[in-house]
């Protein structure tokens, strides 16, 4: 599956404006580059009805089956509130099941189904194209450097 490109119009430079101010500023180029990704992977798996934070539930959640679903919120940084939305979208349509942890009827456990399992073999597919391509000005020293950094700041 290529990557769809943008159109012309949207691949255009900015407005004349005079971006010096913010040339060195760290949060301004991580923001450009977080939305420079996830246009770019939205692209990627949009076709398979997938988002970037639907593909990741289903990717935790394969390495993590059972895991509790405030677990969960609390891995993805996601509300536990907002969590509960996107978790009833994938159980209704089939791709997870939810179970009341024995002893604890208000906590749920979390699995991928069949079908989660193969949506998410698609997503990771259209993932890893979207990777490679994001990666294709970099070195595997400066991929590796650069999540190195990304993981340092979110950790704070």
């Amino acid at each position: 599956m290529a990557i769809p490109r943008r159109r012309a119009a949207e691949a255009q430079a900015p407005p004349d404006a005079d971006l010096s101010p913010l040339d060195d500023k760290l949060g301004f180029w991580l923001r450009l580059a977080q939305q420079a990704s996830f246009d770019t992977l939205h692209r990627a798996i949009g076709p398979l009805g997938l988002t970037p934070g639907r593909l990741g539930v289903l990717l935790l959640l394969e390495a993590n089956p059972d895991i509790r679903q405030a677990v969960l919120a609390e891995a993805l940084h996601i509300k536990p509130s907002n969590l509960t939305v996107l978790l009833a979208a994938l159980e209704a349509e089939g791709l997870i099941q939810r179970t009341e942890e024995a002893g604890n009827r208000r906590a749920n456990r979390l699995r991928l189904t069949p079908a989660g399992v193969a949506l998410l073999r698609q997503g990771e597919a259209a993932e890893a194209q979207t990777e490679a391509y994001l990666a294709t000005a970099l070195d595997a020293a400066e991929r590796a450097a650069l999540l190195s950094a990304l993981r340092r700041i979110a950790r704070g």
